[in-house]
Parts: structure tokens; sequence; C-alpha cells
């Protein structure tokens, strides 16, 4: 059997370490702490501050002076934009009252007027209409003679154009006024009054009649220039309404006068 086998039961001794050679590293400890006796005391720091002064009566003065500076000027700077704010605000309520009371009233006024114009304008109509024919002033009798005239200028040109009787009678009107017609007459018509003369008046008829028509186109319809050996006559339809509009005014003058 060898040497280390345990057949017999006996135990295998051990022997002791070396205690007597020093150790050159302290045993490590379970999580690296260092025991109470390896732990070197603080080192007193050189540099550390000194004990404050005490605070002497001026100093505390001193502050106490500039924080009530400081306070005063915050309270005075707050009371200024609080004034200045009050004071807008103020003055935008009474100027908006002011400028209400003031729109108001005019509009009241000119609301007034406008009615009174209104009342004018309706008094006048009234009394205008409240007025007879007969006291018309002369500027609206003026106007209804002009406006007259030119209605029956615009209807007798009218029936020169579309009417051959107008035309016809003037032309006899004119040729029997003239002297002297016995021994030729020339008419100068517009071309279309040329052709209604000569569909009423053949050419035996005008050479029985000494007629010469002559076209001319700068007339109007309707209008009339006769010429003889011994004078010439100058018939317009505008002269023509002219005529018997001022005929008519004369003839019935009268009637406005003995009316007023």
């Amino acid at each position: 059997m060898s040497h280390g086998s345990r057949d017999d039961g006996e135990a295998e001794h051990w022997p002791w370490p070396d205690m007597s050679q020093p150790r050159s590293r302290p045993p490590e400890r379970a999580l690296n702490i260092k025991s109470r006796a390896e732990v070197s005391p603080p080192t007193p720091a050189s540099d550390a501050p000194s004990a404050p002064e005490p605070w002497t009566a001026e100093a505390l003065e001193a502050i106490r002076q500039a924080a009530f500076e400081a306070g005063y000027e915050e309270g005075k700077e707050q009371g200024f934009e609080a004034g200045k704010e009050e004071g807008r605000l103020t003055g935008l309520q009474q100027g908006h009252e002011a400028g209400l009371q003031q729109g108001l009233e005019q509009g009241l006024t000119e609301g007034q007027e406008k009615i009174d114009r209104q009342l004018q304008q309706w008094q006048q109509l009234v009394e205008r209409l409240q007025t007879p024919l007969a006291q018309i002033d002369k500027v609206v009798e003026q106007s209804l003679v002009t406006l007259a005239q030119e209605l029956a200028r615009n209807l007798l040109k009218t029936e020169a154009s579309t009417s051959p009787q107008l035309l016809l009678a003037t032309v006899r009107e004119a040729v029997d006024a003239l002297p002297g017609h016995d021994g030729g007459v020339t008419l100068f018509v517009h071309p279309d009054d040329l052709a209604l003369l000569e569909q009423h008046f053949d050419e035996q008829s005008r050479q029985k009649r000494g007629w010469e028509l002559v076209s001319e186109p700068g007339q109007a319809r309707g209008d009339l220039r006769v010429k003889t050996a011994l004078s010439e006559l100058d018939v317009s339809l505008a002269r023509r309404i002219d005529d018997l509009m001022a005929n008519f005014i004369k003839a019935n003058w009268h009637r406005f006068h003995d009316a007023s």
C-alpha cells in the first residue's frame, strides 16, 4: 500500500506555518475595507477661512437705506404705470361718451335739416299743383311752347316722308305765290321727293305747267326751293313749322292773358 492511503483510518498531519518572517503587505480584507488603524486622520487645511467680522451699525444703516430706496423707486414706478393706465382708460371712456353724445346730437341735427328740406320741397310741390295753368311763369310757358314746336316738327317730318299730300300741297302753294310763274318754274327738291313728284306729275303734265324738277341732295325731306325768272322762294319744312307755331301762339295768346 502506498504512503498516502488511508486504509488504516488515521488522519494526515499538516505542519504549522512559519511566523518568524514579516509579511510584505497586509492581508486583503473582504470588500477591500481598511481597518480603523489603517485610515490616516485628515490633515488640517492651512488656508481655512477665518471667522466673519461682526456687522457694524454703519453697514446695517447703509443696507437699510439701500433697501428703502430700491423699494421706493419700485413702488414709484409701479404707481406711475398704474396711474397712467387708469388715466388712459378714464380718458378713453370719457372720450367715447363725449363722441357718442356729439355724434347723436349731430345725427339728430342733420336728420332734422333733411326733414325740413323734404317738407319744403313737398310744400312747393303742393303749391305748384294748386296754381292754375294761367299763372305758370314765363320760363315754364316758353318751355312748353318749345316742346310743342319740337313735337310738331317731328310729326310733320314724319308726315312729309310718308304722305305725298303735304309735299304736293306745298308745291302748289309755293308756285302760285310767286309772280311770273307762267314763264317757267324750277323746283329744287330732295331726291326722294323728286321721285314722288314724278309719280304724280308725268313728263307731259310737267311740260304743260312749265315745271322743271331738279334733285338737291343737300335739302331735307319736305324742303322746297322754287325759282322763276323774276323771283326765288325757299320753303323749308322747318320754316313752315315755325310759321305755323308762331301763328298759333299769336292767335291764342289772348287766352292765356284773359285767364290770368
